[in-house]
């Protein structure tokens, strides 16, 4: 991922809020001049209180003068808090708009990526990161700039008022608080050295929270007994977590007792110099209390402009994070695609030639030197046992994964030829691990807004997946909301009457290529073979690819391949492959029973 200076985030995130807030950039500029000043009216006022006493000028002159001094401190601190509320909403909201550019970013980016667990804990630092509140990168880092100016506004004068006092005392300064700041960096350095270390257990953590929590397994949860593993587990990651705290917090306590020393040497030269010069009668009363002040400011204004410095170097971290997420995560496209318009609206096949994949160079091979064709039109059957890498195939046609070697062919064109997104127009598919979002039920059918969608279509793709008649039993029919995340009167479907649901989806979308990936898992054998037995009907002359563990798909197939062990090991007819006798007749006479009526519950 690119690594951005600081000069280069503060602008991107300066380039955000312009195009989403630009109102903020007034109250930002506010607070810059108001913070910048208002430190300066603080060491200047008893200087000015001590001269006016001092000089005997009259007591009318002396309260006008403290008076209007005292009135410009407080309209700075008036247009101060004013410009720091107007410009916290805006912050705040920042904070939303790069989270919803994350989780959009999910739904695009490259999905070996996200299915990694290195993919899942750098998703879940990130997540954390921006919904950490104030603590936020880009809250943090609009804070840090405005304190910057303000403290460099600041600093600019209190070095001039020390400069007048001696460059020397100015030079001494400057040293020690330099090594003050070098010493702050050790324990900032070592707690980001532990960032991934930490958002890995936040992950599992989180995890387990969720499992703890997920109505889906609380039978399970109380049948067993599991809150004692559950709480021993959380123990385990909490000691972790407090471990690992405990290490950052002890490093932090070091460096400020060290801080400390130095702070104390530095202002005690410094105060034994001006009353030096006080003695000497060098500088009168009111000099002196100004250098007092100026000398006692330095450090605290030259570490308030080193945190932000400090702030912006950290956060910039953080953000580079973001940023690489966000911005470089996608699958690369081809640099000359191919149309995808020389596919679409026809029969199209498919071909492997010799291709092996694995999920990571120090893991067997999932698939080992495959070939196989399907031909255009054609239903095909891609069967085994679980493991031997048939949704891995599923993956690799949808251009999820890149093969390690060979080639995936569609229509005789390279998949890698044409972008991600076009290649998904190809495919209608229904997964084993479906999803049914918190849309209405004609908007999860279509997957669009309702001027752009054909609601007989609609009503014809739920009949045919076996689902319409559920779907009208509610008052609003198409248009009632499924699932009850958006209202408590959603449609809440069975497992097996979700997998129906999905399958009407595929139909519609009416993708010149079909995949059934084990979608009829929930259902029993013989309503699984009716299911199958249904869609085979509707398919038309779409290519099909059905993946299954179950046979009950295969008998009407047109092609049949074995997967065993990463590789094709039978292929052909259903009639051909129980001619020879080998592993899928074996399989398919041990299911066979279960697709008879009156098997289930004789077996």
């Amino acid at each position: 991922m690119a690594k951005h200076a600081v000069p280069a985030n503060m602008i991107y995130l300066m380039g955000m809020a312009w195009k989403h807030y630009k109102l903020v950039f007034v109250f930002i500029l506010l607070q810059m001049l108001a913070g910048g000043l208002m430190p300066l009216f603080g060491l200047y006022l008893p200087v000015l209180s001590v001269d006016l006493l001092l000089t005997d000028r009259g007591m009318g002159y002396t309260l006008w003068a403290l008076g209007g001094f005292a009135g410009s401190y407080v309209v700075l601190q008036i247009i101060n808090n004013v410009a720091g509320q107007g410009k916290y909403p805006f912050q705040n909201n920042m904070r939303t708009v790069f989270m919803r550019m994350l989780i959009f970013k999910t739904m695009e980016c490259d999905y070996r990526l996200m299915e990694s667990a290195d993919g899942q804990t750098l998703y879940e630092k990130i997540r954390n990161m921006l919904w950490s509140g104030d603590n936020a990168p880009t809250s943090q880092m609009f804070n840090a700039m405005a304190k910057l100016v303000s403290a460099g506004i600041s600093f600019a004068f209190l070095m001039g008022i020390l400069v007048m006092l001696s460059p020397y005392v100015l030079g001494g300064l400057v040293v020690l608080s330099v090594l003050g700041y070098f010493i702050k960096k050790i324990p900032l350095r070592y707690e980001e050295s532990q960032r991934d270390y930490t958002a890995d257990l936040n992950k599992k953590y989180n995890y387990l929270q969720q499992s703890m929590s997920d109505i889906g397994a609380g039978k399970d949860i109380r049948i067993y007994n599991l809150p004692a593993l559950f709480s021993r587990l959380c123990d385990r990651l909490m000691g972790l977590q407090f471990a690992v705290r405990t290490k950052i917090g002890n490093r932090y306590f070091a460096a400020g007792a060290l801080q400390g020393v130095l702070g104390l040497a530095r202002d005690g030269l410094a105060y034994a110099y001006c009353i030096w010069r006080v003695v000497q009668g060098q500088i009168g009363i009111p000099e002196f209390i100004l250098f007092m002040g100026a000398i006692g400011s330095f450090y605290w204004w030259l570490d308030n402009l080193v945190n932000q410095l400090i702030t912006l170097r950290r956060e910039n971290t953080r953000m580079n994070d973001v940023r690489g997420f966000i911005e470089g995560v996608n699958t690369s496209n081809p640099l000359a695609p191919s149309d995808i318009k020389i596919l679409q609206g026809k029969q199209i096949d498919i071909e492997f030639k010799n291709v092996s994949f694995r999920y990571t160079p120090d893991t067997p091979p999932v698939l080992e030197n495959i070939s196989f064709k399907i031909k255009a039109g054609e239903k095909a059957a891609l069967v085994g046992v679980n493991g031997a890498g048939k949704t891995t195939i599923v993956k690799l046609l949808c251009g999820f994964y890149k093969a390690d070697e060979g080639e995936i062919l569609l229509g005789g064109f390279n998949i890698n030829d044409f972008k991600r997104e076009d290649l998904y127009t190809l495919f209608s598919a229904v997964f084993q691990d479906m999803c049914i979002m918190p849309f209405t039920a004609a908007e999860n059918i279509s997957l669009s807004i309702e001027a752009e969608r054909d609601a007989s279509r609609v009503a014809q793709a739920l009949k045919t997946a076996g689902v319409y008649g559920e779907i009208m039993k509610h008052e609003l029919k198409t248009n009632a909301y499924m699932t009850k995340s958006v209202t408590g009167d959603g449609i809440v479907l069975s497992g097996g009457q979700q997998q129906k649901f999905a399958l009407a989806r595929a139909l519609y979308k009416d993708a010149p290529m079909l995949i059934l990936d084990e979608p009829t898992a929930a259902l029993d054998p013989i309503a699984e073979s009716e299911v199958y037995e249904g869609f085979h009907e509707v398919t038309g002359g779409k290519t099909t690819l059905f993946i299954s563990h179950r046979l009950a798909s295969t008998r009407f197939c047109d092609r049949i391949l074995m997967l065993s062990g990463g590789k094709i090991t039978e292929n052909g007819a259903h009639a051909t492959l129980m001619a020879l006798g080998g592993e899928y007749a074996r399989m398919y006479d041990v299911q066979s029973h279960y697709y008879k009526e009156g098997a289930i519950g004789h077996a």
